[in-house]
C-alpha cells in the first residue's frame, strides 16, 4: 500500500510539473521575419513609412542598420548595428509594427544582443542595447492611443552585453485600452563616448503573449506538490 502511494503521488506530481509548464508555455511570435533571415529593408522616417505586419524597417541614425551574415545567434543572419564617433544619442536600429493586439493583455518583447567591438564607457540605463515595447492604433492614427515605451525597465540593464556573449534581453507590458497594435524597437545608442565605430548585433526577436498559468494547472499543481507531504504525515501519525 505504501508503495502504492508513492507511485500515487509521485504521478500526479510529475503530470502536474507538465501540465504547468505546458500552460505556461509562451505562443508563436507575433513578429515577422524575428531572426533577420529575410533582407531588411530601410527607409528615413520611421513612423509614417512603416507597414503594419510588413517586418522590419531601419533606421540609420548616426550610424547603419541593415542584414549581416558576420556573426548570428541561430540561423544564418542578424542585424548588424553600428555607432560612429560622435554619434551622442542618435540611435541606429530598427523597428516594426504588428496587429492583433488585445487591450488589457500583458506581451513580452525578447531579442539577443552581441557585440564584437570593445565596450564603450556606458552607465546603467543609459546607452548601448536600447529597445522599446510600445501600444497604439496605428490603423486609425488619429484615435492612436499613447505609447507604453519601456526602455529602461527591462532585464537584463540595458548596457552592452559582454563582447562576443550572447545575452537576451527582455520587456513586458500591458497593452491600453483602445491598442489594437504594438511597436518594437530594437536600437544601439551611444552617449557620444565613443573613440572608433562601434558593432551591435541583434538576433532571434520575438513578441509573445505572456503567459498565465491556467487555474487548473496550478490546482493540479498544488496537490501535486502537496501529496508527498500527506503521504508523510500519514506514515508518521
Amino acid at each position: 500500500m505504501k508503495m502504492l502511494n508513492k507511485i500515487i503521488g509521485g504521478s500526479i506530481a510529475i503530470a502536474a510539473v507538465l501540465a504547468f509548464s505546458a500552460s505556461t508555455t509562451q505562443a508563436a511570435t507575433l513578429l515577422v521575419n524575428g531572426g533577420f533571415e529575410t533582407a531588411v529593408p530601410q527607409t528615413i522616417n520611421p513612423i509614417t513609412l512603416a507597414g503594419v505586419d510588413q517586418g522590419w524597417t531601419t533606421f540609420a541614425g548616426a550610424g547603419s542598420a541593415a542584414q549581416s551574415a558576420v556573426v548570428a545567434q541561430s540561423g544564418t543572419y542578424s542585424l548588424l548595428e553600428t555607432a560612429g564617433v560622435g554619434n551622442n544619442w542618435n540611435p541606429a536600429g530598427a523597428y516594426q509594427i504588428v496587429s492583433g493586439i488585445t487591450a488589457g493583455q500583458s506581451y513580452t518583447f525578447s531579442i539577443w544582443a552581441l557585440t564584437d567591438t570593445v565596450n564603450d564607457t556606458y552607465g546603467n540605463n543609459t546607452a548601448g542595447v536600447l529597445f522599446q515595447l510600445g501600444f497604439g492604433n496605428f490603423t486609425n492614427p488619429t484615435n492612436s492611443q499613447q505609447f507604453v515605451s519601456l526602455g529602461s525597465s527591462v532585464s537584463p540593464d540595458p548596457h552592452l552585453p559582454t563582447i562576443n556573449t550572447w545575452t537576451l534581453y527582455t520587456a513586458t507590458g500591458v497593452a491600453p485600452a483602445g491598442a489594437t497594435d504594438a511597436s518594437v524597437y530594437a536600437m544601439f545608442q551611444d552617449n557620444g563616448s565613443a573613440t572608433a565605430t562601434e558593432h551591435l548585433y541583434y538576433d532571434n526577436a520575438s513578441l509573445t503573449v505572456t503567459p498565465v498559468p491556467e487555474p487548473s494547472s496550478l490546482v493540479l499543481l498544488a496537490m501535486g506538490l502537496g501529496l508527498p507531504f500527506y503521504f508523510w504525515r500519514r506514515r508518521n501519525s
